[in-house]
C-alpha cells in the first residue's frame, strides 16, 4: 500500500476541520429555525390563559370636531413665515396632538409675514374654520388659494404675531427641552 505524502495528510486535516465547522454551523441553524418554529406555533394555537393588553387605537387618536362630523382628516402643511428658529416644529407637535394631520413643516419662502394666515387649497372653507378657531386665529386671514396640485388641504403661515395667539401658549408645551 503507497504511503500518503505528509502534503496530502496535511490537506485531508484542513478538509475534516472546514467540515467539521460547517457541520457545527449547519445544525446550529437548523435548531435555531426549529426552536423559532415551535415558538411560532406556541404562539398562534396555544395562547390560552395569556393575557395581552392592548390599547384601542381609535380611543388614542385625537379628532378635531370636523373630522368626527365629516370623517375627513384634515392635512395641514406649515410654513415658519416669522424666522424664530424650531417655530414650525413647536407647532407641528400641537396640532398633531389636537388631532390635524401635520404632513409638512419648513420654512417660507420669506420671514416677512406679519400675521398668521390659512390658506385653504381645496375648497372646503370649514377645515380652515376648524383650523382657525384651534388656533384662535381671526377669519379675516383664512385665504382661498385653490390648488389641484397639492396633497394637504391646508397651508398655515405663521407670522411675527405667533406669540400673541391664544394657541401659542397651548403650542409652547411641546417646545423641547434643549
Amino acid at each position: 500500500m503507497p504511503k500518503r505524502s505528509p502534503r496530502k495528510r496535511k490537506l485531508n486535516s484542513t478538509l475534516n476541520i472546514k467540515n467539521i465547522i460547517t457541520n457545527i454551523a449547519v445544525g446550529s441553524l437548523l435548531l435555531l429555525s426549529v426552536g423559532f418554529f415551535v415558538s411560532l406555533v406556541d404562539n398562534l394555537f396555544f395562547d390560552e390563559g395569556r393575557t395581552h393588553d392592548r390599547p384601542d387605537l381609535a380611543a388614542l387618536i385625537t379628532k378635531t370636531k370636523y373630522e368626527e362630523k365629516t370623517g375627513h382628516k384634515i392635512s395641514v402643511e406649515i410654513h415658519n413665515g416669522c424666522g424664530i428658529a424650531k417655530l414650525a416644529n413647536l407647532y407641528t407637535e400641537f396640532l398633531r396632538s389636537e388631532g390635524f394631520d401635520v404632513i409638512d413643516s419648513r420654512n417660507a419662502n420669506s420671514f416677512d409675514y406679519a400675521k398668521t394666515q390659512i390658506l385653504h387649497h381645496q375648497g372646503d372653507r370649514a377645515r380652515a374654520l376648524s383650523l382657525g378657531k384651534t388656533m384662535t386665529i381671526d377669519e379675516a386671514l383664512i385665504i382661498e388659494e385653490k390648488s389641484q396640485y397639492l396633497i394637504h388641504d391646508l397651508t398655515l403661515i405663521l407670522g411675527s404675531d405667533y406669540q400673541q395667539l391664544n394657541s401659542y401658549q397651548n403650542a409652547v408645551i411641546y417646545e423641547a427641552p434643549f
